[in-house]
């Protein structure tokens, strides 16, 4: 009886330690690890209920908001909760993923995952996968698998069935793995996980952006599945009385063949109204932003960081006027990240300034080498 006893413990034994194993090399190693994962990551770093705002979105909103900028500014604290072509099907879990984490003043939804008028890129695997890959295995996200995965749930489940001969990418995938790492030991990301090129983009295609207020009314329609994610997020906030969550369309350089998403992106802000809640359109509204078209964007989309200071100062400023938004009185601790925070977007500034100047074009996300290089900016 002893003998069969023992046999059962070693065996158990044996199943919790590759258990154990595989979940080492799955969040470790054996994982698809880049800005993304980062920056998800990093939220979970994030002090319980410390922040302010929560930016969600894609990747307008961590290459237009600068979390530290917007500290020193006005001392509200702030998060970008943003992965790579975000898909209008994550964000209903993802504005779940928030509120279970932290109790912001606002939560700003930026809606560019409702505007690619394309299905294809609404279900894309990769524009899932930087969302699901790396937030824990909860509730929330089997509730995500059940409603938008139809095809390999277990490699979902357990993403190291996916990436299991991402050996050959060792240890060269290690940089971000180093990042999440030292985050976590640090109890917070420096830089909140922006996203930035230098460089300054020069449009060789007519800008619309003067007309585009005369443009209100032109609208498309959006596709089945971005009307009912959209719709899916509209009223989980209704059910929820969410009363703290703004919609938005942030900056972009409008030309003839994207006009078809700001047509969509015009659908959208009267759907949002039909909800009962705020649209700010800040690519319609452009002049009022005061951002230059031949100075601020890095590409026809994303703002390099002059717009992206000029624009975390606008929009933070609209959001204290307008929505009674006023910083949390941080002390201790908390109020030492933050001041470091505000310190290294000024290095992440003045860095990326220097290049832009040189003529030196670079992608800059908040990895740890780029943040060895900013400790000697600061110092």
């Amino acid at each position: 009886m002893k003998k069969y006893v023992f046999r059962t413990i070693k065996i158990l034994c044996l199943l919790v330690a590759v258990v154990l194993t595989a979940g080492i090399l799955q969040e470790n190693i054996l994982c698809h690890a880049d800005h993304n994962r980062q920056r998800i990551k990093g939220f979970y770093d994030e002090q319980d209920e410390s922040l302010d705002v929560v930016y969600l979105g894609a990747s307008e909103v961590y290459s237009d908001i600068a979390p530290g900028y917007a500290y020193d500014h006005s001392g509200v604290t702030s998060y970008l909760f943003a992965t790579q072509s975000n898909s209008i099907l994550n964000y209903k879990s993802q504005l779940k993923n928030i509120l279970a984490k932290q109790k912001p003043k606002l939560i700003v939804i930026e809606l560019n995952g409702a505007v690619y008028g394309d299905e294809k890129e609404d279900t894309k695997e990769a524009n899932l996968r930087n969302y699901s890959d790396n937030v824990p295995l909860d509730a929330i996200k089997l509730e995500w698998m059940a409603e938008n995965v139809k095809e390999n749930q277990p490699e979902y489940l357990f993403p190291i069935m996916k990436y299991h001969g991402l050996w050959s990418d060792f240890p060269a995938n290690m940089k971000y793995q180093k990042t999440v790492f030292q985050d976590k030991l640090r109890g917070y990301s420096y830089l909140k996980g922006i996203l930035n090129e230098t460089t300054i983009f020069k449009s060789t295609q007519r800008s619309m952006n003067p007309y585009l207020q005369k443009s209100a009314d032109s609208k498309k329609p959006l596709t089945e599945l971005e009307e009912k994610g959209l719709r899916d997020l509209l009223s989980y906030c209704k059910e929820q009385k969410l009363d703290n969550v703004i919609f938005a369309r942030f900056p972009h350089i409008v030309v003839m063949r994207t006009f078809e998403r700001f047509e969509r992106s015009n659908t959208v802000g009267d759907i949002v109204a039909e909800y009962g809640y705020d649209y700010l359109n800040f690519e319609r509204d452009f002049a009022e932003t005061g951002l230059d078209e031949n100075k601020d964007f890095y590409n026809l989309d994303h703002l390099n960081v002059y717009g992206q200071k000029k624009f975390t100062a606008y929009i933070t400023d609209i959001l204290k006027d307008r929505y009674s938004l006023s910083p949390s009185n941080v002390s201790g601790n908390l109020k030492s990240e933050w001041d470091e925070c505000a310190d290294y977007y000024d290095a992440y500034y003045r860095y990326s300034d220097s290049l832009i100047k040189s003529g030196d074009r670079r992608e800059l996300s908040e990895d740890c080498e780029l943040i060895d290089t900013l400790k000697e900016y600061i110092k």
